[in-house]
């Protein structure tokens, strides 16, 4: 490079200190440095190293300090990451996730990049000029300590002398006894095999293994020598397990020269088996090829284009899908297939992998971090053609990319709930406007927001409305669960649900059954008193669940026993209380239910039946997910009962009956999109009914029969749905027809809070007000939020209604930059814009 000096961003300072910095570019650095470039740079007084990313050049070498002083700018002082700088691309996505989601640019990056991939600074401590006293204190034992070592780390010295030492430290170093640096560690995720070959002629090496060369003088040295003769170049993990051999003979040879070593770096690939199985042709219906030819055309244009690819449970999208991934990979383009869960990966992964074998990568979070780094570098070194992956696989570093597609576009998993809030829609609409890409929505429900986009004519709608092949829309029955209760049925199923699964049953067809909570008892409560047993670090009450899939009787002492009670949110876990907490009463019941104790009366129910459960208990492994589905497809099972992992997605030709246990749950959340919710899961669960040659049946059990959420859903009718639902948000401003901002703050200080959101309050108010007169907002609140106290900390609300441009993201910014510092500094603030929920 030659520009004199550069800007940079800090990877981890806070939004209110977030802007560009400039640095000096020493001599020796100009050729290793450009944009994208990471770098370590001395920052603030103490000059401490800190990671930085250079955002652009800079012929500045000097600055002027606020009392008008010339000061020369401080100089970088190393490259830590050469191998995975950023593209122009991804420092502007960076850029772009910045301004549309108020995050730190640290944040972004953190994003784009997996965790493996950075350099860390380590702090170490030596001796400094000064000499310590020896008066046996424990400072003296820690500048002793450290001068022993040389160079010690903060983590040594904290595991040595405890947490408290990082104080001490500290008036160490000001008295001039100790001194500290950063020492920059590369990734170590870097995964190496080492292979040998022969050195010599085979004619020297035929002499060796014979034993008529002097050469050797040990048989495994000669075997080695015999088998490289035979087999050329040979992994060295199988030459010590076929020959018995230890890696210090190996190393032997290699220093006498008779045998070369190479190192070759090694992609790290859980999905290699996949990789190798083989599907069959991909052959489309007439109303699945016109779908296809739609969208070829808009790809053909050669600009960025969205379409929305619209169709009933079973119509065969991924047949579409496929096919267009076939005409992008066509053109030497490359393609990104996102899903909205893990559950659905071994699906898409079996189906893809099928077709394109080893030029697909997967990335989720279930993968280790070094898996995850492996992703990444083999899709940046250009080894991969399809990306599978949930919502962080949109940033996959594809240089050619034709095509994005979104697979059940309408899930709320798209949406990021920690810094950078984005949603994955906005970055796939980003990125194919950069590379001129397809950008590919796809659901049998799509989400309110999408459709009307596609109605309006910003989205290409296309169209699938009959099931592939022969298969039909299952028949749909509703049951009034308030009957069930009046004729003496209190069990969480109804009896037409336990007939149709005991037919299914005895016909060798298999049933899943949706039920959205997970755990045993919903809450645990003193009959005598009232009194909620509830999470003390949170506003919730506990779920009890049994240990290990324990079965319980109907009594405290059992579930006491077999169980105990857990905080969904903050993960706090007790035992489970024989007398109640505040009256010291025995009779403590236990309220509501979750999939656990519907797995116990299924057993109970039917003896005989293998069932298999789908909720987050149950898939904590790399691959559970797999397992679990692989099982049922093999018809290890007559049931899968599940949350909603179990709803969408899959294709179960064998499952005739699938029920609905609770269709009311979501339609009572505090939440306007509480409907469209309601009727996407239930219609995405019947879907999963009747998907093969045998037709299928699905049971809606409800205490709201005559609503008509759960009517439209039970018609499959989406387009009915949609327009109820949008002239309702038309009415009440809602999404499309305006976006939602929602301001969040916490604190571990009740009142301290309360005191700050009145403050803070007032000084939106009185922005929007002056400065921000010309930009329409609508403010709520200050409020409780719906869980008021998490994780030990009290959180407070507010909510605008508004439209999000420059000035309306400039107002929130400056909320975020400086009112923040102004009502008080133990309040944090955050902003979620367009939040999966309110």
């Amino acid at each position: 490079m030659q520009s004199a000096s550069v800007f940079v961003r800090l990877l981890d300072a806070p939004y209110s200190l977030d802007v560009p910095y400039s640095y000096t570019v020493p001599e020796h650095l100009s050729e290793e440095i450009s944009v994208g470039s990471f770098v370590t740079v001395p920052f603030g007084g103490g000059n401490r190293r800190r990671a930085a990313v250079v955002v652009g050049y800079s012929d500045a070498s000097e600055y002027t300090s606020e009392d008008g002083k010339r000061i020369k700018l401080k100089p970088v002082l190393s490259v830590t990451q050469e191998r995975y700088a950023l593209s122009e691309e991804q420092l502007g996505l960076c850029s772009f996730i910045c301004s549309s989601t108020l995050c730190s640019f640290g944040d972004a990056v953190h994003a784009i990049l997996p965790s493996a991939a950075f350099s860390s600074l380590i702090e170490c401590f030596s001796a400094g000029d000064k000499i310590p006293p020896s008066d046996g204190s424990i400072e003296s034992e820690i500048c002793a300590f450290i001068k022993r070592g040389g160079s010690v780390t903060l983590t040594d010295i904290k595991k040595e002398f405890g947490a408290e030492s990082a104080d001490i430290l500290t008036g160490l170093k000001r008295r001039g006894y100790l001194r500290s640096d950063f020492r920059v560690n590369g990734p170590k995720n870097d995964k190496y095999v080492k292979y040998y070959s022969l050195n010599v002629t085979e004619e020297e090496a035929s002499l060796m293994a014979s034993g008529e060369s002097s050469r050797l003088r040990t048989a495994k040295q000669r075997a080695i020598v015999g088998h490289l003769l035979n087999h050329g170049r040979v992994e060295g993990e199988v030459l010590r397990k076929q020959l018995s051999v230890t890696a210090a003979q190996l190393k032997n040879l290699s220093e006498k020269g008779i045998i070369s070593e190479e190192k070759v770096e090694e992609y790290r690939d859980p999905y290699l088996p996949k990789k190798s199985e083989k599907k069959d042709e991909n052959i489309l219906s007439p109303e699945q090829s016109a779908a296809y030819g739609e969208l070829d055309d808009l790809y053909s244009s050669g600009e960025a284009r969205a379409a929305l690819l619209y169709g009933v449970t079973g119509s065969g999208k991924t047949r579409v899908i496929k096919a267009m991934v076939d005409r992008v990979l066509s053109d030497g383009r490359q393609v990104i297939i996102l899903v909205p869960e893990i559950s659905l990966t071994p699906q898409t992964v079996d189906i893809f992998c099928g077709y394109y074998g080893d030029r697909v990568t997967v990335i989720h979070s279930s993968l280790s971090a070094g898996e995850r780094y492996d992703a990444y570098k083999r899709i940046a070194d250009g080894k991969s053609d399809v990306v599978i992956g949930t919502r962080s696989a949109v940033f996959a570093p594809l240089d050619r990319l034709g095509m994005i597609v979104i697979d059940e576009e309408q899930e709320h998993t798209y949406k990021s709930d920690s810094n950078p809030k984005y949603h994955a829609r906005d970055i796939a609409r980003y990125r194919a406007a950069k590379n001129n890409a397809l950008m590919l929505l796809a659901s049998a429900t799509p989400s309110i927001e999408s459709f009307y986009r596609a109605k309006t004519g910003k989205y290409k709608l296309v169209t699938l409305k009959s099931r592939y092949g022969d298969a039909v829309l299952p028949s749909v029955e509703i049951v009034n669960m308030c009957r069930e209760s009046a004729g003496g049925n209190l069990s969480p199923m109804s009896e037409t649900l336990i007939r149709a699964v005991a037919e299914a049953k005895d016909s060798g067809r298999q049933s899943i059954l949706f039920l959205n909570r997970r755990g045993y008892s919903h809450f645990a409560m003193c009959r005598m008193c009232g009194e909620v047993v509830e999470c003390p670090h949170c506003s919730v009450s506990l779920t009890y669940h049994t240990k290990n899939g324990a079965r319980v009787a109907n009594d405290t002492l059992s579930r006491a026993k077999n169980g105990y009670l857990i905080c969904h949110y903050c993960g706090y876990r007790r035992e489970v209380p024989t007398l109640c907490p505040s009256c010291g009463s025995e009779h403590i019941a236990f309220l509501g239910y979750g999939t656990q104790k519907i797995e116990n009366d299924l057993s109970d129910m039917f003896p005989e039946s293998p069932i298999l459960r789908m909720d987050n208990d149950t898939t904590q492994t790399k691959f559970s997910y797999e397992d679990i589905l692989g099982r049922f497809r093999n018809k290890e099972a007559d049931i899968l009962l599940g949350t909603q992992m179990v709803t969408k997605g899959h294709d179960f030709p064998e499952v005739t009956v699938v029920g609905v246990l609770d269709a009311d749950s979501a339609l009572h959340l505090d939440d306007y999109r509480a409907g469209e919710k309601t009727f996407s899961l239930i219609t995405q669960v019947v879907g999963r009914a009747g998907r093969g040659k045998y037709p299928g049946r699905a049971i809606i059990q409800t205490h709201m029969p005559d609503n008509e959420t759960i009517r439209l859903a039970a018609a499959q009718d989406y387009e009915a749905f949609y327009e109820k639902e949008i002239l309702l948000r038309k009415n009440y401003l809602f999404p499309p027809f305006c976006d939602i901002v929602l301001l969040t703050a916490t604190a571990e200080d009740e009142i301290e809070l309360g005191n700050g959101m009145i403050r803070l309050s007032e000084g939106i108010n009185a922005m929007a007000a002056e400065e921000y007169s010309d930009t329409p907002i609508v403010a709520f609140g200050p409020f409780e939020a719906p869980i008021y106290k998490l994780d030990g900390r009290y959180r407070m609300r507010m909510v605008f209604k508004c439209k999000l441009n420059a000035r309306s993201r400039e107002l929130f910014s400056r909320v975020l930059r400086q009112l923040s510092r102004e009502i008080s500094s133990k309040i944090i603030l955050s902003i979620d814009t367009n939040p999966s929920g309110i």
